[in-house]
């Protein structure tokens, strides 16, 4: 499932530890460390031998965690503070990697569909920031070069509407990005128009537009945005001031309860 995700440009699984990736990319793994074990009682208990200062404080720690310990194989005797790291040390990459590496092998196997692990092996420096998390913030930039404004007729008078609506459109994304419109974020204007939260890697499938609610014959003027998130289009509203287009932009996307559909 996440090698066709991927092969068709959806979303990114940016949740893999880098153990886990250098593992599935069969690279080397940074030494294990207690703190990465989720399990906190287990770690706890890790931690307390690897604190012990003296060979009977860490035997007796050993002994807490000799349930656990005995499931991993790494019960031993500790007859000196060496003896306890490698103790440590040795359940600590057991727990972390070799009870997992039947279900990171299959797990490669699926990777193996449409060659996904292989590019993935080949190009890993590449794709490490497809399966880990790398912030990649939305910017007002990115969002005004992402939505093609759909023009009228060069002359006419909807043309110099349109200009000056772009102008707003572009003015108010950086305020939005500055945080002059909070709550409101750049994420919520994307989704809003597009269903997505952030720009896929692939781009969407297909060029997102931006259209004008110009006054139409025997309709009344629509002040607020629009959206259709199949074909990705948002429609800004008229407005002749950007104190009025900059208020009905913010009130349209806060008020609406997911994404806006018409």
């Amino acid at each position: 499932m996440m090698a066709v995700c991927l092969v068709h440009g959806g979303v990114e699984p940016q949740f893999f530890s880098q153990r886990l990736y250098n593992q599935v990319c069969g690279l080397p793994s940074p030494k294990a460390d207690p703190s990465e074990i989720v399990d906190y009682t287990f770690k706890e208990k890790l931690l307390k031998i690897l604190s012990a200062e003296s060979t009977e404080q860490a035997w007796a720690a050993v002994m807490d965690a000799s349930d656990e310990l005995s499931m991993l194989g790494s019960v031993q005797c500790t007859r000196t503070l060496e003896d306890r790291d490698v103790l440590v040390q040795s359940a600590t990459e057991f727990y972390l990697e070799s009870r997992l590496r039947d279900a990171v092998n299959q797990f490669k196997e699926g990777l193996q569909c449409l060659g996904v692990l292989g590019e993935v092996t080949k190009h890993s420096g590449i794709f490490e920031e497809v399966f880990m998390y790398h912030p990649r913030p939305l910017t007002a930039t990115s969002i005004s070069e992402l939505f093609k404004p759909i023009l009228s007729e060069p002359g006419s008078n909807r043309r110099a509407t349109e200009g000056r609506v772009t102008c707003f459109w572009r003015d108010w994304l950086l305020e939005v990005e500055e945080g002059g419109s909070y709550p409101l974020t750049l994420s919520d204007v994307l989704i809003f128009a597009s269903g997505a939260s952030t720009i896929p890697r692939l781009g969407f499938p297909v060029e997102p537009e931006l259209h004008f609610l110009h006054l139409q014959e025997g309709e009344a003027q629509r002040s607020y945005p629009e959206a259709n998130t199949c074909s990705i289009i948002l429609k800004l509203p008229i407005h002749s001031t950007y104190e009025h287009f900059k208020d009905k932009m913010e009130s349209g996307i806060l008020q609406c309860p997911t994404f806006g559909t018409i």
